[in-house]
């Protein structure tokens, strides 16, 4: 299981997941030069799509012997990591709109939902190579 390498991108993909929960999406410096900080955990959707990405990486990590499920996982998990981002640029988009600010600068978290799904393609990737290896061995038989 560990020494398969879609097993680290796998879990690397869920490290970005939960730490989406902990980490600052935005920053903003206010009209009134306050700070406000923006959080995956401040909208639902985007924090229990991101908390249901790391769940399935890590449910998939112990699929090793379901190649295809295993497979289909991560297609899934990258799918939603997409939707993810494209929520995350809609939320930040409407609190940028709905908040008079002067300053507004994304923070490193923004990127997590980007990592998950370049961690989850090369998860695909290895879980896709070890399905041809196992088939052209089947053939050998």
């Amino acid at each position: 299981m560990i020494q398969r390498i879609q097993t680290i991108w796998l879990a690397l993909a869920a490290i970005c997941g939960f730490a989406m929960s902990r980490v600052p999406l935005f920053n903003a410096t206010l009209a009134d030069n306050s700070s406000r900080i923006v959080f995956a955990s401040d909208h639902l959707v985007v924090f229990a799509l991101s908390i249901a990405v790391a769940c399935m990486s890590t449910v998939a990590i112990f699929l090793f012997k379901k190649r295809t499920t295993q497979f289909k996982l991560a297609v899934t998990g990258i799918l939603l990591s997409i939707a993810v981002v494209g929520l995350e640029v809609y939320y930040i988009n409407a609190f940028k709109q709905s908040t008079p600010m002067v300053k507004g600068t994304y923070s490193w978290g923004g990127l997590l939902p980007i990592a998950m799904a370049i961690f989850l393609w090369l998860a695909a990737g290895g879980i896709r190579r070890d399905e041809k290896l196992v088939k052209s061995l089947d053939r050998l038989r």
